[in-house]
C-alpha cells in the first residue's frame, strides 16, 4: 500500500515514542528496585556488563574466545534466572525488569532484520486512516446523544431495538463482526448511531474510516486519475471498520458504482465489517445501483430499519 510522507513521519514518531516510553519505564523500574534491594542491583550490573565483557574478549582475540563468550553467556542467563526468582520473592512479577516494549518482536524499532515489522504496518494504517478522515465533517457522537423521546408507539420500539443493537455491536466489536445496513428516511438518527459506534470502536483501539460516501469516492477518483496522491481504495478495503454514510448522495457514474462494489465486495471477501447508511428505499436503490451491489447489501448485511418522523424538523419546530 502507498503512504504519503506525512503518514510515514507520523508513524515513525509513534514507534519512536513507544521505544522511548519503554526504555524510560524500564530505567525507572530498575532504579526503584535497585534502591530497595542491593542484591538485585548487583545482578542488574552483571547482566548489563555482559555485553562489555563479550566486546572486550572479542577485541583481545584470544585462542579461547569462543569458550569465554559461551561462559559469559551462561553466567548472564543464570543471573537473569536468579533475578527473576528474587523479583518474585520480593512481590514483583518475574518480568518486571524486562523492557516493556509494545512489540516484543522488533523491540519498538519498527524493523526486524531490516524488514518492516507488522506493528509498524498497523501504525501506518491507523495514521493513514487518521489522515483520510481528518477533514470529516461528521462529528462523533455518543449513544447518550440519541433520545427516544422523538419517536412514538411502534416506531419507538423499533428505535429502541436499533439503539440496543448498535450499543451491543460497538461494545463487542471485532474485525469479525457482521456488516450493518441502516435504512430509513432522513433525520432519524442513522448518522448519529453510526458515529457513536465509531467513537466506541476507536476508543477500543480499532481503526475506523468514517465519512460521507461522497467524500471517500471523491478521494478515490482524484487518486485514480492522478489529481492527488494516496491509496484510499486500498485503505478502505483493509481498515478494521468502514462506515459509509449516506449511500445515494454521491454523483452516480460507472466509476462510483465500480468503486462502491469494490469496497463492499472486497471487505466481504476478507471478512471485514462495513456499516452503510442510506435515506433511499430498496426500490430507489435498485433504480440507481447494479444488482451486484444490491444483492450483497440484501444478502450479506444485517438490516436496521429506522422509523419515525424527522428528528431535526421536530427539534426546529419546538
Amino acid at each position: 500500500m502507498k503512504y504519503n510522507e506525512s503518514v510515514f513521519l507520523r508513524a515513525e514518531n509513534i514507534i519512536t515514542d513507544r521505544r522511548v516510553r519503554a526504555l524510560t519505564e524500564y530505567e525507572s523500574r530498575k532504579q526503584s528496585v535497585s534502591d530497595k534491594y542491593p542484591e538485585i542491583k548487583a545482578l542488574n550490573d552483571k547482566i548489563e556488563n555482559a555485553i562489555n565483557e563479550i566486546t572486550d574478549v572479542i577485541e583481545l582475540r584470544r585462542d579461547n574466545t569462543a569458550e569465554l563468550i559461551e561462559r559469559i553467556g551462561k553466567e548472564n542467563l543464570e543471573a537473569q534466572k536468579t533475578r527473576k526468582k528474587l523479583l518474585s520473592a520480593f512481590g514483583y512479577p518475574e518480568d518486571y525488569l524486562d523492557i516493556p516494549y509494545t512489540c516484543k518482536k522488533c523491540k519498538d524499532s519498527g524493523l526486524v532484520e531490516g524488514i518492516r515489522c507488522g506493528c509498524f504496518d498497523e501504525v501506518l494504517k491507523k495514521c493513514a486512516v487518521t489522515e483520510l478522515t481528518k477533514n470529516c465533517a461528521i462529528e462523533l457522537k455518543s449513544f447518550d446523544d440519541f433520545s427516544l423521546e422523538y419517536y412514538e408507539g411502534d416506531d419507538r420500539n423499533t428505535m429502541q431495538q436499533n439503539l440496543d443493537i448498535c450499543k451491543r455491536y460497538a461494545s463487542k466489536f471485532t474485525t469479525k463482526s457482521p456488516s450493518l445496513f441502516l435504512i430509513g428516511e432522513t433525520g432519524l438518527g442513522k448518522t448519529l448511531l453510526s458515529s457513536a459506534i465509531a467513537k466506541v470502536v476507536l476508543s477500543n483501539g480499532f481503526s475506523v474510516a468514517f465519512d460521507n460516501i461522497s467524500e471517500f469516492l471523491r478521494k478515490i477518483e482524484n487518486e485514480h486519475f492522478g489529481r492527488s496522491a494516496g491509496d484510499t481504495l486500498e485503505l478502505l478495503t483493509t481498515v478494521d471498520l468502514v462506515i459509509l454514510d449516506d449511500l445515494g448522495s454521491e454523483f452516480p457514474s460507472s466509476f462510483t458504482q465500480s468503486a462502491i462494489y469494490s469496497i463492499i465486495n472486497t471487505r466481504l471477501g476478507r471478512g471485514l465489517p462495513t456499516i452503510i447508511s442510506t435515506n433511499f428505499t430498496f426500490d430507489e436503490l435498485r433504480n440507481v445501483y447494479n444488482n451486484r451491489i444490491i444483492s450483497r447489501i440484501e444478502g450479506q448485511f444485517e438490516h436496521l430499519d429506522f422509523k419515525g418522523e424527522d428528528v431535526r424538523l421536530q427539534k426546529n419546530n419546538k
